[in-house]
This record gives structure tokens, sequence and C-alpha cells, in this order.
């Protein structure tokens, strides 16, 4: 379940960050929406890897030799912005 977790942790978090186009905003706003919508229903065990996987990835970057602080942000806030916790 870690793989999965970290898969869409990764991915939420990257469409939350990446630079784009204005016209493609909106999409990102629909697609991280989406993300949430199917989070909202994971049982306590999904929800307890996911919260791993997050703590995980956010270690691992703040110990790369050049950690993204995009990404340090998008990681730190992932529980909060999915389940309303920190």
């Amino acid at each position: 379940m870690q793989v999965l977790a970290k898969a869409v942790i990764y991915a939420a978090t990257y469409i939350a960050v990446v630079e784009r186009a204005d016209d493609d905003v909106d999409d990102d706003v629909d697609a991280l929406e989406s993300i949430t919508a199917y989070l909202a229903g994971a049982t306590e065990a999904e929800q307890s890897a996911l919260a791993a996987a997050a703590e995980e990835m956010l270690a691992a970057e703040l110990n790369a030799p050049s950690p993204r602080v995009e990404y340090v942000a998008g990681y730190r806030s992932f529980m909060e912005s999915v389940y309303g916790e920190s």
C-alpha cells in the first residue's frame, strides 16, 4: 500500500506546485479536487498509510542534498489539505 500512497502524494504535490499556463490552472484544481474527493473515502488503514508515506517523503526531501522547498511544503500540508489534520 505504501507504493500507491507515495504515488498519490507525489502526484497531488506535483500538480499543486508545477508552474503551468493560466489556462491549465483550472484543470489542475479540478484534478486536485478529484484526488481529495477519492481520498475522503479512504479507510483508516489507508489514511494511516498515506500519513506514513507523507512523513517518509518529507523526511527524504529534507535529507536531499538540495531539498525542493515547494515539495517540502506540499508534503507537510498533504494530510491537512486532504483530511483537515496535521
